[in-house]
């Protein structure tokens, strides 16, 4: 079984989505009996390679967000340190008087 087949989602694979559609259209009945089965394994292989393409793809955008998130909560971290030593020390002059 094939996920969603629509041209933008798989757009390397559509010349095979249409093989295998009009080999099905074709042959109404020949295709339970193995008809379309080579189309329809190069289609499952073009699917598995855009999917592993863009499982990679995703995987560095994924990581690179991860970097940003973690350089802002570094930098709040750092900014809220900052402001407590701050306060800190306000608190102490204000017990020295």
């Amino acid at each position: 079984m094939h996920p969603a087949l629509a041209d933008h989602l798989n757009p390397g694979c559509v010349d095979l989505v249409e093989r295998l559609m009009s080999c099905h259209a074709e042959n109404r009945w020949a295709k339970f009996f193995g008809k379309c089965n080579a189309l329809s394994e190069a289609l499952n292989r073009c699917l598995g390679e855009e999917f592993e393409e863009r499982r990679k793809k995703q995987l560095v955008e994924a990581r690179a967000r991860k970097a940003r998130v973690k350089a802002i909560w570094d930098e709040t971290k750092a900014d809220d340190e900052e402001h407590m030593a701050f306060e800190r020390a306000q608190r102490e002059r204000a017990r020295a008087q």
